[in-house]
């Protein structure tokens, strides 16, 4: 059976007899009526029996016309007779064509081109030609007899020339060119010299012998392109006409039709050895499920229009019409959007709730989940700016991790005055292991509690480093000042945030100030945190230093179902367990490392507040927290810091925007900054963000200083052709301070005198005397645009080659015309655009020599 490819809504079946069938899409009348004028193609279609042409029996093979609005095929038959059948007319208009030796017709084709032409392929006789051009326009006009005593196992015509590729015997395929006179004739040797076919895009030739696939390029058929083996002989091969790139293979006794999609890793220009994905279609799967036995596939033709469409028959005459599942390849793009192969974008569904093999929980996250994958989240934030702009705070607000708000809040505070070193650094902290030969001394104080004097005292160490690491630490208020502490707790209490500052509070030894604290929360919250609140002030009120006290052993039995960390580092730090090592309070995570390092400064002494901040910092790069910049500052420590935070979160954009804004020049020309900032450049340049691309390279432009560019414009001697113009020596003298001029009056290679100004009679190079001296004296500006460098360069006449100083000639072509030169007439004002005019109520006579 074959499609008719210029009418797609026909298509013909050959066996005993040849049948044309219409598809029609419309529901039959009498379903229980089986008969050759209707086939059950597929639920949704059937053929209707058009015509039919009873008269050729024994039909070896048939080719349908490329003729436009034409139902005209071609039947080769076993006596050699080859028949043109045209069903678009009711009259024998049935044309034969039979050569002179009786033998089989083996192959036929049609040319795309020129449709009228269709070459025909005989077995062998030594007497007569194996392929016979024929030109249907013209009767029985043979243009091209070619291949006398072989035999034509196969033919296919060129896309677009008059160009036959044909399988002969002997093992070899011939290419027939007929554009001119005489066929012109190359050969291939090949085994592969059955079922010729062209791929739609004319450039790939596929055939085979029995089991083996061979692949060939037109361009370069000296070598095949690629050699594949299948499971069982193959008696059938043809291209989908809908992709170029999907061959169909039938094999033998087989139910399946096989599918190569053929793939080239070079892109658009298909270079190379092709690698293959396979598919399987069964078309009558229904009836292979149904326990049908020998079921097996005879041939099968492709839809010529619609996409991986195909009419099967099998060898007991069932025809289906089979849609081939496509095959969807899937990719995301740059936005995080979902692709099909056929450029339709995929939305994400939801599965059933009650589905066995997937959970309610994690089907109901999965479009959640895209939507917060890190490159989504990136995209968000450059739309809005994030980061683009001079106002640290302002990122702050641009982020909805609670986390990064609280890194970005940091960096604002930090970038006050000198505070980037980090508090490593301003406490004297460094990596060598003798810490009382490089940290601050502290002082060793013993205070008694100020609520309860009869408690006895405490002890606490103080050292001028140690109260500005806790301005570092966000604690900022003066303890000298009268009232400082008192309005930064109310500004935590106006931020809600009593139990911070209840802690706060407690570390600075005011117990009954944290008391009212906690009480005006309970006024202040919801009743679900107002019990609470209440609960704590009741316990504060207890408070009791004695180890043996009832109040204190409650206060650690209870200390794991304290849920608020700052209560918990409250009651761990008033009954501590363990002495005055106060581990539970250091190692309360769920605070702020701010808090943690404020309290640090206030009860460990100089090795262990020591080793505290190196496990901290430790601590923070392995788990890439970006608060640990609190330690580190702007150092090599704050870079590895910044790639930890990489590694675990993969946010690019985050480390890239800390380091531009918060490192200084120096630690931002490291490597691995460099790496961020270029990759995040490229993922703005991939989204197509221009103005954000923009404005991060002008951030980084303000940030980094100029490369140092060396003059490129010289003066050049005539005679050596070596620099003349002395601007090293002028650099040099620059940086000295000196002001002399320098003077030239020789080429300082070859020692030939310069040329001189036809005015001045001063040599090139030479700085007029008028701009030294008014440069020294201040007069930069009263000179306007005659102090700039272009009025004293040199300058001359192409024609006559005499000149001078650019504003010496300027003032003397103001009122002469000819050239200053004596015995020179040449007007060499008049062959150039009219200069520029120089001032001339301030030059001077004088020049230096």
């Amino acid at each position: 059976l074959q499609w008719y490819p210029r009418n797609s809504d026909y298509f013909y079946t050959w066996g005993c007899e040849m049948n044309v069938y219409k598809v029609d899409m419309s529901l039959r009348q009498n379903l229980s009526v089986t008969s050759n004028a209707y086939l059950d193609l597929s639920p949704c279609t059937h053929g209707v029996l058009q015509v039919s042409e009873p008269r050729y029996v024994y039909i070896r093979c048939t080719a349908p016309s490329y003729q436009p609005h034409s139902l005209l095929a071609a039947a080769g038959l076993v006596n050699g007779k080859a028949v043109l059948c045209n069903f678009m007319t009711n009259s024998d208009s049935n044309i034969e064509f039979t050569p002179k030796h009786s033998r089989p017709c083996l192959c036929l084709a049609w040319s795309e081109t020129e449709t009228n032409l269709l070459a025909m392929g005989y077995d062998r006789n030594r007497s007569d030609h194996s392929i016979f051009v024929w030109d249907t326009s013209k009767d029985l006009n043979i243009v091209q007899q070619i291949g006398l005593s072989e035999t034509a196992h196969s033919l296919c015509w060129d896309k677009n020339a008059r160009v036959i590729y044909a399988g002969m015997s002997h093992k070899h395929i011939k290419v027939l060119d007929l554009r001119s006179g005489s066929s012109s004739v190359s050969t291939t040797s090949t085994r592969a010299i059955h079922g010729l076919c062209l791929a739609p895009g004319g450039r790939y030739l596929a055939s085979y012998i029995d089991n083996n696939l061979t692949l060939w390029d037109v361009r370069n058929m000296e070598k095949s392109l690629s050699q594949r083996q299948t499971q069982k002989n193959i008696n059938h091969l043809i291209w989908c006409p809908t992709r170029s790139s999907v061959l169909s293979i039938l094999q033998r006794d087989s139910p399946f039709v096989h599918l190569l999609d053929l793939h080239w890793s070079g892109g658009s220009d298909m270079e190379g050895e092709p690698y293959t994905m396979k598919r399987y279609a069964a078309p009558f799967q229904s009836r292979i499920l149904s326990g049908a036995r020998n079921i097996t596939i005879q041939h099968i033709s492709w839809h010529p229009k619609d996409l991986e469409r195909m009419l099967a028959v099998t060898g007991a005459g069932n025809v289906t019409d089979f849609q081939v599942p496509q095959r969807v390849a899937i990719a995301w793009d740059t936005k995080n959007n979902l692709w099909g192969s056929s450029g339709v974008r995929l939305d994400l569904m939801q599965f059933p709730a009650n589905s066995p093999s997937v959970s309610g929980d994690s089907v109901a996250d999965v479009t959640s989940n895209t939507d917060d994958d890190i490159s989504a989240v990136i995209y968000r934030r450059a739309l809005m700016d994030y980061g683009h702009g001079t106002d640290i705070q302002r990122n702050e607000e641009l982020t909805q991790n609670p986390k990064l708000k609280s890194v970005w809040k940091l960096l604002a505070h930090m970038s006050r005055d000198d505070w980037a070193q980090g508090l490593k650094k301003k406490l004297g902290i460094s990596n060598t292991p003798d810490v009382v030969q490089t940290m601050h001394r502290s002082e060793i104080i013993n205070i008694p509690w100020p609520d309860f004097p009869s408690f006895g005292y405490i002890r606490i160490f103080r050292s001028e480093s140690r109260d500005f690491a806790q301005q570092l630490c966000g604690w900022t208020f003066d303890r000298e000042r009268e009232g400082a502490f008192c309005a930064f707790v109310d500004e935590l209490m106006a931020r809600k945030e009593f139990t911070r500052a209840a802690f706060v509070a407690v570390v600075h030894l005011r117990i009954k100030y944290a008391i009212e604290i906690m009480a005006k929360g309970a006024d202040l919250t919801s009743a679900e945190h107002s019990n609470g609140f209440r609960m704590a002030a009741i316990a504060l009120s207890g408070f009791n230093v004695e180890k043996g006290a009832i109040w204190r052993n409650q206060c650690t039995q209870a200390h794991s179902q304290i849920t608020d960390p700052y209560l918990r580092a409250i009651f761990a730090f008033l009954a501590p367990d363990s002495g005055e090592t106060y581990e539970m309070v250091l190692n309360e995570t769920d605070i702020s490392l701010g808090d943690r390092m404020g309290f640090a400064c206030v009860f460990l002494s100089d090795q262990r507040l020591s080793d505290y901040v190196k496990s901290s910092i430790q601590s923070c790069i392995e788990k890439g927290d970006l608060n640990g910049i609190l330690l580190t500052g702007a150092t090599n420590e704050g870079i590895t810091l910044l790639q930890s935070h990489l590694d675990w979160t993969e946010d690019v954009q985050t480390v890239a925007l800390i380091a531009v804004h918060f490192m200084p020049i120096d630690l931002i020309r490291d490597y691995r900054v460099q790496y961020w900032i270029t990759s995040y450049q490229d993922l703005l340049n991939t989204w197509g963000l221009w103005e954000q691309r923009a404005q991060l390279d002008i951030l980084l432009g303000a940030i980094r200083s100029p490369p140092r560019v060396s003059k490129s414009v010289f003066l050049m001697c005539s005679f050596c052709g070596k620099n003349v113009s002395g601007c090293i020596q002028e650099e040099v003298r620059s940086r000295t301070g000196t002001a002399h001029v320098n003077k030239l009056s020789s080429c300082p290679n070859c020692r030939k005198p310069l040329p001189r100004c036809a005015l001045c009679l001063h040599h090139m190079g030479t700085t007029t005397g008028n701009a030294a001296s008014q440069h020294l004296c201040g007069g930069h500006s009263a000179l306007g645009w005659q102090s700039r460098p272009f009025s004293k360069w040199f300058s001359w006449c192409q024609t006559c080659r005499h000149g001078g100083h650019t504003e010496h000639l300027a003032q003397w072509f103001q009122q002469h015309s000819e050239c200053p030169v004596t015995s020179c007439s040449c007007k060499c004002f008049a062959v150039d655009q009219p200069m520029p005019k120089f001032p001339t109520e301030n030059l001077q006579a004088t020049h230096t020599a």
